[in-house]
Order: C-alpha cells, then structure tokens, then sequence
C-alpha cells in the first residue's frame, strides 16, 4: 500500500504522477504536452517548422548528411532539412496511407545518413515502430513530423512519444492556436537540450540546460536564431482535443461509410491499432466511370461551397487574398530547388564539398508519390470539425452526387477550358 503523501510519501498527482487535466492551465502548456503524450520533455516553439528544425539540430544534422523523408508533403518538411544545410533524400510512400514506405527507407540508407523524418500525413501517424526498428539498427534519429497529427495514436500510444523526437504544429491543427506556434517533444535529454540551441534565448537556454556542450552555446542562443514560442493559447484546445478529435472520426467514418459507395472514389485507409485524426479527409479520384480530371472534380464541389482541394498545390491557395494554387509539376522532388541544385549559391547544400554523393532528383524516382499527385483529393478539417455534425457530412456527400449526377456536362466543361 503506497504511503499518504501527508505522512511523508510520494503524490499521487503532480511532481510524482500524471496530473490532472483541470491542472493543466497551472503548470503550463509544456508540462501539459507531457502529461497528455507522455514525453518527458517539450519546448514551445515560434512554428512546427522550427519544431522540425530544432529536431534536426538536435539530431546534429549539417552539411554533407542526409536525411531520409517524403517528397510527398507541404513544404516545411523539406524546408526545415535545408535550412540545417542537409541534404534530403527522398524515400516513396505507401499508396494506402500517404506515409513513408519503411522498406524504401532501408533502400536509401547511406553512410552519409544522419536521420530519418517521417511524415504523420494528413493525421494518419507514419509508421513510427517498424522506423524505430530501422532507426536503431543503423544508429540514426528518427523524427516524426507530427504537425498534422496531434492527439493521434499507435495502439493505444499517443504521438508525441513514440520517435526520438516529435514536431507538432498549433496553425489549423488538431489542437489549434490562432496565433500560430508549435513544439517539439522528446523523452531523450540530450536531443531536448541540443534543440534548445536552434533558437531560443541565450537566458533559457542558460536556465534549463545542464550539458557542458550545449551550455558554452547559450551565449549566442544556439545559432542565434528566434524560435521562440507564440500560440501559448492552444492550452485551451488542449484541454478538450480529445472530445473534438473523436467527434471528428466520427463525421469522417460517416463519410467513408457514404464515399466508399461511390464508383471513382477511395475513402481514406486507416492501418488497424492507429488513430487517424483527419487534418484533412483524403480520398483517390479514378476519372474512369466519369470522364473528367480530379482537378474538375474539386472545381466543381468548390462552386457548390465544398472546399476539396488537391493539397499539395491547393491546399493554402485561400490562405490570403491574393493567394492562388501553386503552380508545382509534381511532388516535391521535382520542384525548381531540386532541378537546379543550388538554394544557397555555389550549389549548396546539394554539390557542397562535404556532398560524397550528390543526389540527382528525376521524375520516375517515386512512382507511388507521382501517382497520387495525379489523384488525391481531400476534403478540410473545419469543415470535418465540430460543430459540423452527421447532417453536414451528408450535405458533402449530397454534393459529391450532384458533381457526379452531371458528368456529361462536366466532360464537355472540361474539354472546351482544354481547347481555350
């Protein structure tokens, strides 16, 4: 029988057990991250991309490694490998889930390899066990950028805890902060307070550091950059993540439910023991039974006031008013900085001279993402999210069979913009 903590024993709640929820305002959004993942530590940070960055720091990546990610992803992914001067090599996903292949993965291990960044797309979690077996045997960090995927879990484990090192993202996520932010989050001491030194205060990084090598940086703030956290706001979408993330499964199991009835349309796939918590609700277009391009498809849901979008080049275009789609010929492997090579000047961080082998990105180096880029459609989290219920899941669907009730017209639509 455990001791009262008033006659001298541990607490039950607090330093010495998990705290409660309606204490989680008192001891901060931080210690609030660790309570509700399990991590032992996290820092809040101004993005997830600097989230991401600060993983990759910590993992000691630089010029002349490689880290091993997915072509198939916003931006900030492979931004946040450049920005550390690495080089990214990109390994094909699996057409199921949208997330890294782990047998691809094997396939693109070098000696110049220093980490692996797996993608948690669209709320699905990557498959963090099978990438931790891989990250282990060949002595590398696996971080898992999980900025589209908070509150999610792998049998019964919450994200957040499951990689060496995790990035979440607070902008129009899961668990939501108007002003942006993210964290990182880790359970490795040495990898949290390396990550200090991407670019927070040289006073907290004097403060929570201990290791002698990280603490003779604090006076330049790590590389002096200014990560710093904003959006400590999202403690209150924290608080009740839970209830507006399983009402959100359920919308979308409604909707796959309904979906899968069509001809053309694949529902979302979630591998069993993994919560999939639908940043965006992704399906695959087959134009086969009618005719027309996924791009017509989502042009017409648009003009019936559903917002689905191909969400590698469309995903932000109402980002701001002057925003339009991206105009991308593919993933992102096959984008101008990796055609040309040369982001910094003089060919870095690709052709640096501590690059042993420099990479060539080529179309047909990933099959699987290029064949996706052509069909997936997604449907938006607000629009998937409480308040919206079952009803407004039907008028969805009820859109979908209008669109697809009038195909012929679509057809003829599409041909005569081909022919302008």
């Amino acid at each position: 029988m455990s001791k009262l903590a008033l006659l001298g024993g541990a607490k039950a709640i607090g330093e010495e057990g998990r705290a409660l929820k309606a204490n989680w305002p008192n001891i901060g959004l931080e210690a609030a991250l660790c309570d509700y993942t399990g991590a032992k530590y996290a820092k809040c940070v101004s993005a997830g991309t600097a989230a991401l960055i600060s993983g990759l720091f910590a993992a000691g990546c630089g010029p002349g490694d490689e880290v091993i990610t997915v072509a198939y992803t916003w931006v900030a992914t492979v931004g946040a490998v450049l920005r550390v001067n690495a080089v990214p090599i990109f390994a094909d996903i699996d057409p199921r889930t949208f997330c890294i292949d782990p047998e691809d993965v094997k396939r693109k291990i070098s000696p110049a390899t220093k980490a692996i960044l797996a993608v948690d797309y669209y709320g699905h979690p990557a498959p963090i066990p099978e990438l931790m077996a891989i990250a282990e045997e060949h002595g590398l960090v696996l971080i898992e950028d999980a900025c589209q995927a908070s509150t999610s879990e792998i049998n019964g484990q919450k994200v957040g805890n499951l990689a060496h090192f995790t990035a979440f993202s607070w902008s129009g996520k899961p668990i939501y902060s108007g002003s942006g932010g993210g964290a990182f989050l880790t359970s490795d001491r040495h990898l949290y307070e390396r990550a200090l030194l991407a670019g927070q205060h040289p006073t907290v990084i004097q403060g929570l550091a201990t290791d002698p090598d990280v603490l003779k940086y604090a006076s330049m703030g790590g590389t002096g950059d200014n990560m710093r956290a904003v959006g400590t706001d999202a403690m209150a979408q924290l608080m009740d993540a839970e209830v507006r993330t399983d009402a959100r499964i359920r919308n979308c199991d409604y909707l796959t439910e309904k979906l899968s009835a069509i001809p053309g349309i694949t529902p979302p796939y979630v591998r069993p023991g993994y919560k999939h918590v639908y940043h965006y609700y992704n399906c695959l277009w087959d134009a086969t039974p009618w005719g027309f391009s996924r791009d017509t498809l989502c042009s017409a849901l648009n003009a019936e006031g559903i917002f689905a979008v191909a969400y590698l080049k469309d995903a932000n275009f109402n980002f701001a008013p002057e925003s339009k789609p991206i105009e991308a010929g593919g993933p992102i492997h096959m984008r101008t900085i990796f055609q040309e090579r040369n982001l910094y000047g003089k060919g870095c961080p690709f052709l640096c001279p501590h690059v042993a082998n420099p990479p060539v990105y080529s179309e047909g180096d990933l099959p699987v993402s290029e064949e996706m880029w052509k069909r997936e459609f997604a449907f938006f989290q607000p629009d998937l999210s409480p308040p919206c219920d079952e009803r407004d899941m039907q008028l969805i669907v009820d859109a979908v069979h209008k669109v697809l009730d009038n195909a012929d017209a679509l057809k003829q639509w599409e041909q005569e913009r081909a022919s302008q």
